[in-house]
């Protein structure tokens, strides 16, 4: 006899699916534990059998993988469902390096518009709202596990974030399904089997109902990082552009400077490493704004402040080597970024012969009113000094003709000729 919350779960996944076309591969990370065989199970009433594939992830860490792997085919097979299993192997055996390699297959996996569905259910809401409460998360750490996200050229849905463990165990044993179960699930050192054998427990004697309630407070979290967002983007006049011009007023706002800072390296994929961190940063702006300069490692990418804004950068910005080119519309790769080229209103002949180069000592360029240094000409126009050396300059017949998306000689300008830009 099908369980009655079935019926429940098939039509809230219908509707999740409802704005995606009817070519959308649809994919179940499938451990082969009880909540990916519910899902499973669920998707396989949904989800046509054409667009409906199983993935497994074999991370060759436990003594039973290989049966894990069988067993999950079998499972699959049964239900009608196409299986795929692929091996990963791990740094180390630990859940961060698992997760790393899991995740890295599925966006490898992940077509354009494809579709992950994975397990997680609201009792993993409730601790990881709860491990990320000892940690000193903020809002957006408190938000918990999102429904929906993008992962590179796809997107992951979790339609079971409002289905309780208990829930789900119970649909799978009236489908007459088996699951595997972990070992490593039942080690106590991670801190999220402890909460599940020993705090959780403690916590239900007093609060019965204190997994439904933490996963409102996720949803609520969530809503304020949403707001808390909207307004960085507010200050950040509706742009995370880099470099990031500090409006006056924030300098002397430390919060808000704060919160248009961490959504401004977020929205280039750099984590602040504390909290401690990102207000030192805030701090020191605030004292040397809006004159000062100042440098922070963040992750792995240098933060720069020059001139009222914030620059982010690579910790290391290789020299420019010669190249030499003929100048056609297109992109050339640079030690650095891109050198990107474009036709335009006027411009650079196309076809010119031209050596590109770094700056060298002694370059010059020449102006309507004579001969002016490189190195004064790029202190006048506010080029970063940490990207000074790096910065490309085109050569023509031994003369300096541009210094890329700064200045270009006019002597060289032609109309429908082409225009440059340096993207990092």
């Amino acid at each position: 006899m099908i369980h009655p919350a079935v019926a429940e779960l098939e039509q809230a996944l219908r509707q999740l699916l409802l704005p995606l076309p009817e070519s959308t591969r649809v994919l179940v990370g499938y451990s082969g534990g009880l909540d990916s065989t519910a899902l499973l199970f669920i998707a396989s009433r949904v989800v046509p059998a054409a667009q409906l594939c199983a993935l497994h992830i074999n991370h060759n860490l436990q003594s039973m993988a290989e049966e894990w792997e069988s067993h999950c085919r079998q499972q699959a097979q049964a239900l009608g469902v196409k299986f795929n299993s692929v091996h990963v192997y791990p740094n180390d055996a630990s859940e961060n390096a698992a997760r790393e390699a899991r995740y890295s297959v599925f966006e490898s996996t992940l077509g354009p518009g494809d579709l992950l569905l994975l397990g997680h259910h609201m009792d993993d809401q409730a601790e990881t709202l709860l491990m990320r409460l000892f940690r000193g998360a903020g809002a957006r750490g408190l938000s918990g596990i999102p429904q929906r996200r993008q992962l590179g050229v796809g997107s992951i849905l979790r339609p079971l974030l409002a289905t309780t463990r208990d829930s789900l165990e119970s649909i799978v044993k009236s489908a007459g399904l088996s699951w595997v179960e972990d070992p490593s699930n039942r080690d106590p050192r991670y801190l999220r089997n402890w909460i599940r054998q020993s705090l959780g427990p403690a916590l239900s004697q007093c609060w019965p109902d204190w997994v439904s309630r933490l996963s409102e407070s996720a949803e609520l979290m969530s809503e304020s990082a949403k707001l808390h967002r909207a307004l960085a983007l507010v200050d950040a006049d509706g742009q995370f552009s880099n470099p990031l011009k500090i409006p006056f007023e924030l300098a002397k706002e430390p919060e808000r400077l704060a919160n248009l800072i961490y959504y401004w390296l977020n929205s280039h994929a750099v984590r602040v490493g504390s909290r401690s961190q990102l207000l030192g940063l805030v701090q020191t702006l605030s004292e040397n704004f809006p004159g000062g300069s100042g440098r922070w490692l963040i992750s792995d990418q240098a933060v720069h402040l020059y001139q009222g804004s914030l620059w982010l950068e690579s910790v290391e910005i290789p020299p420019q080597a010669a190249l030499d080119l003929v100048l056609v519309p297109g992109e050339v790769d640079l030690a650095c970024g891109k050198l990107g080229v474009e036709s335009g209103e006027i411009g650079l002949p196309q076809g010119l012969d031209v050596q590109l180069r770094g700056r060298q000592p002694g370059d010059k360029v020449r102006l309507a009113v004579g001969h002016q240094s490189v190195k004064k000409f790029m202190n006048e126009k506010k080029i970063p000094p940490w990207l000074r050396d790096s910065w490309p300059l085109l050569v023509h017949q031994g003369e300096i003709i541009s210094i890329v998306g700064v200045w270009t000689a006019k002597s060289q300008h032609q109309p429908g000729g082409l225009t440059l830009k340096w993207v990092r």
